[in-house]
């Protein structure tokens, strides 16, 4: 598992790629980790490059969602694949952080605005 990450108008965006699995988690820790020091509260994680998720990411994304939201933040998934979809609807993770088409429009969404 890679990870970068970018900061953009206050919303921080996790590209992550390979297996989102067992293991790859200390990078993960250190991530939500940082965002919490620097004071961001709005991140996307671009999922566009992640084949298979399993409970270690899916621990990953629950514990950055309420990270964030307990700092009044938001957190959102963008670009996920059919099987990846799949498995947060399967969860209902889906259900308490949102999944968008692409990066560009969830980000959107967390600024506020309207896309045409």
């Amino acid at each position: 598992m890679r990870l970068e990450s970018q900061i953009r108008d206050g919303v921080c965006i996790l590209r992550l790629q390979g297996r989102f699995v067992t293991g790859s988690d200390a990078a993960l820790v250190s991530a939500r980790e940082s965002l919490q020091e620097i004071g961001i509260a709005k991140a996307v994680v671009d999922l566009s490059a992640v084949p298979y998720i399993d409970s270690t990411g899916l621990a990953f994304i629950v514990e950055l969602h309420k990270s964030l939201a307990s700092r009044g933040g938001q957190l959102f998934l963008a670009d996920a694949n059919e099987r990846v979809r799949e498995i947060l609807e399967i969860t209902r993770i889906g259900e308490i952080v949102p999944l968008f088409q692409d990066v560009e429009d969830a980000e959107a969404a967390l600024r506020g605005e309207v896309l045409c």
